[in-house]
């Protein structure tokens, strides 16, 4: 799909996703609603020249919900450590901000990583440098330069599973090149 179709469909995307937000809140669908939303959502594109959503090239259904239950894990996980140090250890809990170099390119799967790291307990994003892909957090129980690693090994797991289940034009772009380097090296 080329890059003016995808925004198009983008685009279009985002105005039926609006006009469904406006329907919800108003509760009814009747004639009156419905022209006021097409309105609304024409004059919402319009006034504020809304960004194009970032759009996925492919959604691979089995790593998508691999990934869901490794983040369900890793809940459980953080939540058990989070609760033995809030009960056993309270004063002993120390918590660092650590770099991590995201290796995506999407902004869309950046910010699933982020979303998914900072709904886990023990994790909370602090800044994102969008146009570096570096991320800051907040990470505890962290009390050695061995726990800040294992802290950023675990958002760099985040990013591979959902890279590998939600391809996006970026990486794909990316990896297509990667490849073809090491092609034309040998």
């Amino acid at each position: 799909m080329s890059t003016s179709v995808r925004g198009i469909v983008s685009r279009v995307g985002m105005g039926v996703w609006l006009f469904a937000v406006w329907l919800l809140l108003w509760g009814r669908a009747d004639a009156l609603v419905v022209v006021g939303g097409v309105i609304v959502v024409a004059v919402a594109y319009r006034v504020s020249r809304l960004p194009a959503v970032p759009t996925l090239r492919r959604v691979r259904p089995l790593w998508l919900l691999l990934a869901a239950l490794e983040f369900a894990w890793d809940l459980l996980l953080s939540s058990l450590v989070i609760a033995w140090h809030a009960l056993y250890k309270p004063r002993e809990v120390k918590g660092a901000i650590v770099e991590v170099d995201a290796r995506t390119r999407s902004e869309l799967i950046l910010l699933a990583v982020t979303t998914s790291i900072s709904l886990r307990p023990g994790t909370l994003l602090v800044d994102l440098d969008w146009d570096r892909h570096v991320l800051h957090i907040h990470a505890m129980p962290v009390r050695s330069q061995k726990e800040a690693d294992a802290a950023r090994g675990g958002v760099l797991r985040t990013e591979h599973r959902l890279m590998r289940a939600l391809v996006a034009s970026e990486d794909a772009a990316e990896r297509d090149v990667s490849t073809r380097e090491t092609r034309e090296d040998r």
